[in-house]
């Protein structure tokens, strides 16, 4: 912790050597491995249930009891939390009727590409790194840039956006037909891999991304390898290509363009974006925020776009985003534990067989923000679980803990 307050950070973006994160993988994977405090810093203490804090966010705090919430279920969770000690879970936070009404942070080594760091502890002061969470900030910027008109729909052509990359289209014509919505639903069909080889190794994609002098061209130049809208393949490089058609249509980068039209609305002053090279920003990952800054972003989905009276994004965005486009598991089996993904939206019907229906950002290591409309409630929790199983899945702790304390 290191006491800095709302208002006095700056936002910024942060360009960090890929090389350089490559070689400390070996570094963090030992660092995740351990924590050196077992006590939960938060809304529990003592045993005793506590109203989150109030401070001058924009959030207002209430009891358990006061939404109809038992707090018995989370003393219980919080216990077993404790007995497990190495759980790596470093937030969970609530929002039950338009109020943060739990609010709990553990110990936990913070992970910054751009600022390595061993540091433990969090509080509601500490930004996190989103990891592939940051995918729906930026679908929900494109979202934003075609309510006001920078951009016309998601049925235009990515191409039209990259005149000066024309060229590309001599050799590989069927590019052309890529649109916007093949980007935001993850069927672009273009090929990327950065998973099969070693982060030192040239062939992943992602290592070329961060040491490419011009990253949206290597996007463009790889090969398309399924017809556009045929395929769904998570991949990074769709998400990136939307960012640079932020900037492209609204002549605003997409940290700037963030801040004017989404963070700035929603009183959110501490953020970071990385940054690629060629003034690109990385909008696929590592974006860093406050948890009680993700659940501002979660409850403005859950309200239809509209923050303290003010309509920050249209209802007509929010529904086609958050509607189910895909099945993500008719192509693939990694993706089990969802039922659907929309634009860049993770979709829920079921978990553990309990009926859920819900949508929700999922980043890597336990990122989440899950917005259930049918229970008017917002679930955020941050975790470190890069390298190792998850103890405490989110499915688990909302199945065993978080719907029982709303059936009492």
């Amino acid at each position: 912790m290191d006491g800095v307050r709302p208002g006095d950070r700056k936002h910024s973006v942060s360009r960090f050597s890929f090389t350089k994160w490559f070689i400390l993988l070996p570094v963090f994977a030992g660092m995740f491995s351990c924590s050196t405090d077992k006590t939960p810093v938060g809304s529990i203490e003592n045993g005793q249930y506590h109203i989150p804090a109030q401070i001058d966010d924009g959030w207002e705090t209430a009891s358990l009891a006061s939404v109809g919430m038992n707090e018995n279920p989370f003393l219980h969770l919080l216990n077993r939390l404790d007995g497990i000690g190495e759980h790596r879970i470093h937030s969970l936070l609530i929002v039950k009727d338009g109020k943060l009404v739990f609010e709990e942070y553990f110990p936990g080594d913070k992970f910054n590409l751009a600022q390595p760091s061993g540091e433990t502890g969090f509080d509601m002061y500490d930004t996190h790194n989103l990891c592939s969470v940051t995918k729906s900030f930026t679908s929900a910027l494109i979202g934003i840039a075609i309510d006001q008109g920078f951009i016309q729909s998601v049925d235009q052509r990515v191409f039209d956006y990259f005149p000066e990359y024309a060229y590309i289209l001599t050799n590989a014509p069927e590019k052309g037909d890529i649109t916007l919505e093949h980007l935001l639903g993850m069927t672009s069909g273009i090929a990327w891999d950065d998973e099969t080889y070693s982060y030192f190794d040239p062939r992943n994609d992602l290592y070329q991304l961060f040491n490419s002098s011009n990253p949206i061209r290597y996007i463009l130049l790889k090969p398309l390898i399924e017809p556009p809208g045929t395929v769904f393949a998570y991949r990074n490089c769709n998400t990136n290509l939307l960012g640079e058609i932020i900037r492209k249509a609204s002549e605003d980068r997409l940290d700037v363009f963030s801040e004017k039209y989404l963070f700035g609305k929603l009183g959110i002053t501490d953020f970071e974006w990385q940054m690629l090279p060629n003034n690109v920003v990385f909008c696929s990952g590592d974006l860093r925020l406050r948890p009680r800054d993700m659940a501002k972003f979660g409850y403005l989905f859950l309200k239809g776009g509209v923050w303290q009276n003010e309509r920050i994004i249209s209802q007509e965005w929010i529904d086609i985003s958050t509607q189910k486009y895909i099945d993500p598991n008719n192509y693939s089996t990694n993706f089990s534990w969802a039922d659907g993904y929309g634009y860049q939206w993770w979709i829920w019907e079921n978990i553990y067989g309990v009926e859920f229906p819900a949508y929700l950002a999922a980043g890597w290591g336990g990122q989440w923000i899950i917005i259930a409309p049918h229970l008017d409630m917002v679930v955020i929790s941050t975790a470190g679980n890069y390298y190792t199983e998850m103890i405490m899945p989110i499915e688990l702790i909302l199945v065993d803990y978080i719907l029982p304390s709303l059936s009492h």
